[in-house]
């Protein structure tokens, strides 16, 4: 076998490894798939559906009123709730806050925070959905959909106002810098955003397969760029947002040019 054999072999064996990862992790316990509900709360205490107590935020954190009987405890711990508890989140950010296990089934509820806004996401212990999950379909490796590309980090960052999953909701982009790259002699270029805490990049594109067998964007995250701004791309790790699975999500829409004209064949399509 030679040496570009072998790259090609363990890239492929690799892509197989990150496909059952990321199955797993949809089909997994209180995983997205066993999402019930998504409510923004208010700023005086209000009860919402499917769990009890009174739910409210302003803009620095939210809040939930419980009594002992009403049967919440903490998600981290097991810890009972009773009275007063509040919490914040990062904006675009989100915790698996408190256990609900008063009803015939515990719910989990998860904090997050989008636009300024605080809202809560009700997770089942089992769905539908999770029970008759069978993995995210994808299109076959294809060494040809990894390619090297160049990052050019903005002199400071740029704040994009973006769309999201949900006509209701708008975001804002903080992005880093461009990302340039060749394909069947033409360039492209895409603009990315910083991962938190990681050093890479993510890249959220729309492709010409959008609508026809893929979801209507997906996004791409890409390995922190090397000392000469190398990146690699590889779309066979294309993925698609919450919002392709279940619609009790918030997922940013790609930021104006970042339509790529050509149908990118790799990834994820979207799921039955």
């Amino acid at each position: 076998m030679t040496s570009l054999e072998n790259e090609i072999t363990t890239a492929e064996a690799e892509f197989g490894a990150w496909h059952r990862k990321r199955n797993d992790a949809l089909a997994e316990g209180f995983g997205l798939l066993t999402l019930t509900s998504f409510q923004r709360l208010a700023t005086e205490p209000a009860a919402v559906d499917l769990v009890p107590g009174l739910w409210s935020a302003d803009r620095a954190m939210a809040a939930l009123n419980a009594g002992a009987s009403d049967g919440f405890v903490m998600h981290d711990g097991g810890t009972p709730v009773h009275g007063t508890l509040t919490q914040a989140v990062a904006e675009r950010g989100q915790k698996m806050w408190v256990l609900w296990c008063g009803g015939p089934e515990v719910i989990a509820v998860e904090l997050a925070r989008r636009d300024g806004h605080y809202l809560i996401r009700t997770r089942a212990a089992s769905t539908p959905a999770q029970q008759n999950f069978s993995g995210v379909p994808v299109f076959d490796f294809d060494p040809d959909w990894i390619i090297k590309g160049s990052y050019l980090a903005y002199d400071s960052p740029q704040v994009a106002r973006i769309s999201t999953a949900r006509s209701d909701t708008s975001l804002t982009a903080v992005l880093a810098g461009e990302i340039t790259f060749n394909r069947q002699g033409s360039r492209y270029r895409l603009r990315a955003e910083f991962e938190p805490g990681t050093g890479a990049l993510r890249v959220t594109f729309h492709d010409a397969t959008n609508g026809l067998g893929t979801a209507a964007w997906r996004f791409l995250d890409v390995p922190p760029p090397a000392l000469d701004g190398t990146v690699l791309l590889d779309f066979n790790r294309a993925q698609n947002y919450p919002f392709a699975f279940t619609e009790y999500a918030v997922c940013p829409a790609p930021v104006a040019g970042n339509r790529l004209p050509f149908a990118v064949t790799a990834g994820e399509k979207l799921p039955a």
